[in-house]
């Protein structure tokens, strides 16, 4: 049986780290909060996002406030995302193989169709945005219920390691890509099962799966 892919999209498919920590410093003023400088940014890439929040000390409540106020200004700036290098040729390739994929994000459901549209990525069964991030377990269950999908069937993309805890506890395996938010070391240690530095790789990965 062929494996049905679902991707995450900030970091997994879309270059959209820059934009999203200039969004937050814009914001900062109105959220009391701090503008990020470089090194902020290296440290919560190479850390969980509780441990980072901790490390950067701000609290939770005002990540949760800043989520919709941050998805919201996304809306405006969609079309200045571009996907990364070899993300169109990687879905292409999936489709001409018969393989069935899905976009399950913490991002609106309105920015992840304005990106497919601006970029004629057309090879999804359905998206789905969640704009939350700080729950991808019951959002991951809550997916597999509503479509029916076997967890043993179905691999997940994604570039964090919270996807890699969510994916092995909802029973799923788990593709991490190395050129998203959090750094190789870290989704390593995680043990995901497999580890790619290139949308290529994951062809590879899906044609010895169905040999």
């Amino acid at each position: 049986m062929k494996p049905f892919l679902v991707f995450d999209f900030d970091g997994t498919l879309a270059d959209s780290f820059s934009l999203g920590f200039e969004i937050i410093n814009r914001l900062a003023p109105q959220l009391g909060l701090r503008e990020f400088r470089d090194e902020d940014i290296e440290i919560a890439r190479s850390m969980s996002i509780p441990k980072a929040l901790q490390a950067l000390k701000i609290p939770l409540f005002k990540v949760s406030r800043a989520i919709p106020l941050v998805i919201s200004e996304f809306r405006h700036h969609v079309g200045e995302m571009q996907s990364f290098e070899g993300v169109r040729e990687m879905l292409s390739e999936l489709q001409k193989m018969g393989i069935q994929m899905a976009l399950l994000s913490s991002n609106s459901e309105e920015n992840l169709q304005h990106f497919i549209e601006q970029h004629h990525l057309y090879y999804f069964e359905w998206i789905e945005g969640t704009a939350g991030i700080l729950n991808k377990q019951r959002s991951i269950r809550k997916m597999l219920k509503k479509h029916d999908l076997a967890p043993e069937n179905v691999i997940y993309v994604g570039d964090e390691i919270r996807d890699i805890i969510a994916s092995h506890k909802c029973g799923l395996k788990i593709i991490a890509v190395s050129w998203g938010y959090n750094t190789l070391e870290l989704l390593a240690s995680k043990d995901p099962d497999y580890l790619v530095d290139h949308p290529s790789q994951i062809v590879e990965i899906v044609k010895q799966l169905i040999q």
